[in-house]
C-alpha cells in the first residue's frame, strides 16, 4: 500500500514536471518565432560557377556595410590540429579579409581596455565558454566583421552577404545561433545585446541551461525577439539552406559553410533537456 501511494506521488511530481517543461518549451518556441520575410533566399545570393567566385557589391549597386573582417576565438594563439585546415581555408579563400585571432589573453585585455564596465562580469562567469562567447558581442560591436566558430569551414566567399547590416543564423529546435555572425561596427543590435549581458548573467544550476541563457544562442534568440519587437527588420536569417548546419545530404548545395560537428563544451544535461524537448508530452501523458 505505501509503495503504491509512493508511486503514486512520484508520478504526479513527474506529471507536474514534464507539464511544466513542455510549456516553458513550447512558450520559448512561440516567443522566438522568426518572421519568415527575415530570411535571406538564394535568390538574393546567387550561386556562382566556380563557387569561390569574388563578388563586388558596387558591381552590383549595392554597398557594403559590414567590414571584411574574420573574427574567430581560442585558449591561445596556437589552434588545434583539426582547426587548422579550416581556419586556414577560409583566410585563403578571401585574402583581402583581416583576420583577428582572440585568445583568452588578448580578450580580457580588450574588455579591459575599451568595456571596462563590463569587466567584473567577465571575470566572474564561472565557464570559460561563457567568455568565448561574449568577446564575439564585443568585437563585433566595436570592429564589425564576421565572426565565425573554428568549426564552420567555408565553401563560397562571404561577399554577398555583407551588404546586410546584421545576419544570424537559424539554429533547432528554435531561435538563432551565435557561433556565426554578421555585424555592421557600432550596429544597436550588437549595442543591445552586449548591455543585456549583465541582466542575464543568472545561475541555472546546470552548464548548460546557465550557459545558454546567459552568454549563448538562447540568450541571442531573446535579443534578437527583443529587439525585432521594437525596430525596423534589419536583421537578416541565414537558412539551413545557406547555412549548411544540420542539413541532410543534398540539402544545402549552395551553402556557403561547412560545420565539423560535436559540441566542445556542454556536458550531458544537454542531452537530457533534448530528450525532454523530444519526448516531454509522450512521458507528460504517461505520468498522467
Amino acid at each position: 500500500m505505501n509503495s503504491r501511494r509512493a508511486l503514486n506521488i512520484f508520478l504526479s511530481i513527474l506529471a507536474l514536471f514534464l507539464v511544466g517543461t513542455v510549456v516553458l518549451l513550447s512558450s520559448i518556441s512561440y516567443y522566438l518565432a522568426i518572421d519568415p520575410s527575415a530570411y535571406l533566399s538564394e535568390l538574393e545570393v546567387p550561386y556562382s560557377n566556380p563557387p569561390t567566385q569574388r563578388w563586388n557589391a558596387s558591381e552590383h549597386d549595392q554597398v557594403e556595410q559590414i567590414p571584411r573582417i574574420i573574427h574567430q576565438t581560442w585558449k591561445t594563439e596556437t589552434l588545434p590540429d583539426k582547426y587548422v585546415n579550416v581556419s586556414r581555408d577560409c583566410r585563403e579563400m578571401m585574402p583581402d579579409y583581416e583576420y583577428m585571432l582572440w585568445t583568452d589573453k588578448s580578450s580580457r585585455q580588450f574588455i579591459e581596455k575599451h568595456y571596462p564596465w563590463f569587466l567584473d562580469t567577465y571575470d566572474n562567469y564561472p565557464y570559460v565558454i561563457q567568455r568565448a562567447d561574449t568577446i564575439r558581442y564585443f568585437v563585433l560591436h566595436h570592429y564589425g566583421g564576421i565572426y565565425v566558430d573554428l568549426d564552420i569551414g567555408c565553401l563560397r566567399p562571404m561577399d554577398q552577404l555583407l551588404v546586410h547590416p546584421v545576419i544570424l543564423p537559424k539554429t533547432i529546435p528554435v531561435g538563432v545561433s551565435n557561433d556565426l555572425m554578421f555585424s555592421a561596427k557600432g550596429h544597436p543590435f550588437m549595442e543591445q545585446t552586449i548591455h543585456n549581458l549583465a541582466t542575464f548573467d543568472h545561475s541555472w544550476i546546470l552548464n548548460y541551461p546557465t550557459v545558454m541563457f546567459s552568454t549563448g544562442p538562447m540568450f541571442v534568440s531573446i535579443i534578437y525577439a527583443l529587439y525585432t519587437s521594437h525596430n525596423s527588420r534589419d536583421i537578416r536569417i541565414l537558412p539551413k539552406a545557406l547555412y549548411g548546419k544540420n542539413a541532410k545530404d543534398g540539402e544545402a548545395p549552395h551553402s556557403f559553410f561547412y560545420h565539423l560537428y560535436g559540441s566542445s563544451w556542454h556536458a550531458e544535461d544537454a542531452g537530457f533537456i533534448a530528450f525532454l524537448r523530444d519526448k516531454g508530452k509522450i512521458l507528460m501523458w504517461i505520468g498522467l
